[in-house]
């Protein structure tokens, strides 16, 4: 009975350490991997692999997401943000911000959240971030 008790016991901790690890990816793709931050120049140049001329902040993350200047409205779930220092990707318009900037020299750029938050950001050098408020999740930007 005690054997019986050690190898259920045996088995159970096993089976519940290999669910436990990790899947790990064999293709990893090294220019994702590459570090951006602290955020700089570099990094909203429109020639690097993740061309920027929108950011967004919601608390310590920052996201950066291209929107074409071409003044067209885009909805931001069919955009894909990459979030730092995690670099997670994923829709734009799933997290909730504080701030907005526009690259100088894309701007004009309207924004519209879900709350009936909305603002025109005119992209100028030396513009900064604009406080979104009270934070929402943005749904609609057009640039341009």
């Amino acid at each position: 009975m005690y054997y019986c008790k050690l190898l259920s016991f045996f088995i159970i901790s096993v089976s519940t350490l290999v669910a436990a690890s990790p899947v790990v990816r064999k293709t990893l793709n090294p220019r994702r991997l590459k570090i951006r931050s602290p955020l700089s120049d570099a990094v909203f140049d429109a020639t690097s692999d993740w061309p920027t001329n929108v950011v967004m902040t919601g608390g310590s993350q920052t996201y950066g997401m291209w929107v074409p200047i071409d003044g067209t409205w885009y909805d931001l779930g069919s955009i894909t943000c990459l979030g730092l220092p995690a670099y997670a990707e994923g829709p734009c318009d799933g997290m909730t911000i504080d701030q907005i900037g526009v690259v100088s020299g894309d701007g004009p750029c309207d924004f519209i959240g879900d709350d009936g938050y909305s603002v025109s950001i005119p992209g100028v050098a030396g513009g900064g971030y604009y406080t979104v408020g009270p934070p929402q999740n943005i749904m609609s930007a057009k640039c341009g």
